[in-house]
């Protein structure tokens, strides 16, 4: 195609006919010519150039007005109305860098060309220079009532500082030119060799009331500091005082070492959600000025390159796609605080879509929270109101996009930069699409309330992580050249922090925990302290309470010897006894365990009489069981933990509790002895006498981490490796 044709009907209808002239002047161009005859004139690049000369607004330079899609040819070319037609020079050199992106998109033999073009474009938009910054900014038209009074603009009130608990040490920021390498953002992610990764022996150190700390040999002569970035750290400091307790949680995850808090109390909750969203936001933001200062870097190669046989500089700054952080929580209450605190830490002056995710994230128009009443909330723990207080609908994921004003909820999974979602919602939209590759660039994971998806289903939260940090099926526009070695390797996995809450031990959590692989280290705090107390002293006195202890040889087969030692340890006492069993209650942690034991108890010879309850159970179920219990028509009362967990019942009538294994939640041991020894109010018959209850448990070695939070650590060492197979307490 000649290039006169090929201006005259392709830049007609966008810069006009008076000025094709210019554009074919252009053209003419050697280096011009010399570009287009170079590679095979395709049709994509008869719409790159159509793009180019929109976008760059070829008859600006050349004196011509210009509209306003063409408006932003002068911020790209680094031109200002103040330049006017004085400085000649200058836009000579922006008419040889248009020739020179020109003779870039038409050679085909370098597959790097549209990133360098594209990078040049959208560089000044995002990441203006200085002297720009100094211009009046546009001002718009608003539209008055001729006799509307003026609105006065109340100053908002000054957030209140929570005092610190103990002083301190001073917090060390990053500034937005800060490149030093002894940041832990810079020193983390470098390259990896997972041959030569060697882990040391773990240790015990003093932070947090203790902690496990398991570090990564990376031949690191010191190890880095944590500095959060500027902007972050101050939308932070000005609402909150830092604490100890936050300090040491800052000098844990701030050098990007994965950490486990075992033991999260319900006080310090908030605490560490606080520095943990600033930890996520000043890691988006560091991740976004190092694209933004390499992006300014290639723009300025690209203008300065002339030699043909010239390199432009590699950076290796991004992902396969943009997600960077993903907050995995329960329930929608816990994620509206969640994101309530990434927005306020996020510095942006605007949230788009904030007023929809309050009205679809808090409880609905009209519905009551008796937990959020203080008339009805005294009557339930305070673990039960701190969890299921608000919204606690457990199906959703969300999308958050970070601009450098602008803060966009529910944005594409592929244009976020953190996603938050629940177990369930992530699992049932990757069982739909059939693919997770939104997933593949995580750096930041957090889990939060892992004890409540426990009783959710740990089934999803493997599930989600295992697709964490896979190679994505498809490219989704990724640019290659600037994706790190790591992920290209597959080793993404080796450099991802995760963080990791949980209000006790377990040893799913432990499992999870022990399979990173952080070249940064882990951290985990101990799970008993020298001030929890066992759940057993909560027990009111003369409580008879005996343990049975029965061996298993491995935990595939753990299921049936339970069963077996059920039916001749516990079974057996209770055939003996017409009162106690008459009115047992046997509580099960779990559920494949209640199925079992439900289809034995009908099976039986002669039959045993028996209700049920568990979470699936409606209310009238509920209530029914309850009164048949309770007036002798049902001796025995099966039920869940689960059920208790959600409901949080008092089930009076029983003379014999019997747990088929020690609870997960130590707190619910004293609360099923407490209840049959309570009244439901002055009417009410008598309780039962403490002497007249008595308590069965069944252990074993499996069972290690809860019978520590019932009985103590070293009361529960002594049962494991004593001579006898019982042990009574009073």
């Amino acid at each position: 195609m000649r290039i006169d044709n090929f201006v005259s009907t392709s830049f007609s209808s966008k810069i006009g006919v008076r000025h094709r002239s210019c554009v074919q002047k252009l053209f003419q161009r050697p280096f011009v010519r010399y570009g287009l005859q170079l590679g095979p004139f395709r049709l994509a690049n008869m719409h790159i150039c159509r793009m180019i000369v929109r976008v760059l607004g070829i008859p600006r330079l050349f004196g011509a007005p210009i509209d306003n899609g063409m408006a932003k040819s002068d911020a790209v070319l680094g031109l200002s109305k103040r330049h006017g037609g004085k400085n000649q020079k200058k836009r000579s050199s922006c008419v040889w860098r248009l020739g020179q992106l020109f003779f870039l998109f038409t050679t085909m033999s370098d597959p790097l060309a549209h990133v360098r073009l594209m990078t040049m474009l959208n560089v000044k938009a995002t990441h203006p220079r200085k002297e720009d910054e100094n211009m009046p900014k546009k001002r718009f038209r608003t539209s008055v009532p001729p006799h509307a009074a003026p609105v006065r603009n109340e100053r908002p009130e000054t957030p209140t500082k929570t005092e610190p608990d103990e002083p301190v040490a001073p917090v060390l920021v990053a500034e937005d030119d800060d490149e030093d390498r002894a940041d832990a953002f810079q020193c983390h992610f470098a390259e990896v060799n997972p041959e030569n990764l060697a882990w040391k022996e773990p240790e015990h150190i003093r932070m947090l009331g203790g902690a496990i700390v398991t570090r990564a040999d990376r031949s690191l002569q010191e190890r880095p500091v944590s500095r959060p970035h500027a902007r972050v750290w101050r939308a932070f400091e000005a609402k909150h005082a830092l604490s100890r307790m936050q300090s040491d949680v800052l000098e844990c995850i701030g050098t990007y070492t994965d950490f486990w808090h075992s033991r999260v109390a319900i006080q310090d909750h908030d605490l560490l959600r606080q520095v943990c969203a600033m930890h996520a936001m000043s890691h988006i933001a560091k991740t976004r000025q190092r694209i933004l200062k390499n992006n300014e870097k290639l723009a300025k190669a690209a203008a300065a390159h002339t030699d043909d046989d010239d390199e432009l500089p590699e950076f290796r700054d991004q992902g396969f796609t943009r997600p960077k952080v993903l907050l995995v929580v329960p329930f929608r209450h816990t994620a509206k605080v969640w994101v309530d605190m990434l927005m306020s830490y996020a510095g942006c002056e605007q949230v788009e879509q904030k007023t929809r995710f309050h009205k679809e994230f808090s409880l609905p128009p009209g519905s009551f929270d008796k937990l959020a009443d203080p008339e009805f909330a005294h009557r339930y723990p305070d673990d039960h109101r701190h969890t299921f207080q608000g919204n606690i609908d457990d199906n959703f994921k969300l999308g958050i996009k970070l601009t450098r004003k602008t803060l966009k909820l529910y944005s594409p999974f592929y244009e976020s930069d953190v996603i938050v979602a629940s177990p369930l919602g992530l699992r049932l939209l990757i069982e739909k699409e059939h693919e997770h590759d939104y997933l593949s660039s995580m750096e930041v994971v957090m889990v939060d309330q892992m004890d409540v998806m426990l009783m959710q289903n740990w089934d999803h939260v493997r599930f989600i992580l295992a697709c964490v940090n896979q190679i994505p099926k498809e490219a989704h526009d990724t640019d290659f050249s600037r994706v790190r070695p790591w992920y290209l390797d597959g080793h993404a996995s080796l450099l991802r922090q995760t963080i990791l809450f949980s209000a006790f031990d377990a040893p799913e959590f432990r499992q999870l925990f022990h399979s990173l692989r952080n070249v940064g280290g882990k951290v985990r705090t101990t799970a008993l302290g020298p001030d929890d107390v066992p759940s057993m002293s909560l027990v009111p006195p003369g409580v008879r309470q005996t343990f049975f202890r029965f061996e298993c040889s491995n935990p595939q087969s753990e299921g049936d010897q339970r069963l077996t030692a059920f039916k001749e340890r516990i079974l057996s006492l209770l055939k003996k006894s017409a009162v106690s069993a008459s009115h047992t209650m046997i509580i099960v942690p779990s559920y494949f365990d209640f199925v079992r034991l439900e289809d034995d108890f009908r099976r039986m010879d002669p039959p045993i009489s028996f209700t049920t309850l568990t979470e699936y159970s409606t209310g009238r179920d509920i209530s029914r069981a309850r009164e048949a219990f309770f007036s002798g028509k049902k001796s025995v009362l099966l039920l869940t933990e689960r059920f208790h967990f959600y409901r949080r019942y008092l089930i009076r009538g029983a003379i014999t509790v019997v747990f088929y294994a020690p609870p997960e939640h130590a707190v619910y041991y004293p609360e099923f002895i407490r209840a049959p020894l309570s009244v439901r109010d002055a009417s009410s018959a008598a309780p039962t006498d403490p002497a007249d209850l008595q308590v069965w448990t069944l252990f074993c070695k499996y069972d290690l981490l809860r019978l520590e939070r019932v009985v103590g650590a070293s009361q529960a060492r002594k049962m494991l490796t004593g001579t006898d197979t019982s042990y009574r307490f009073l």
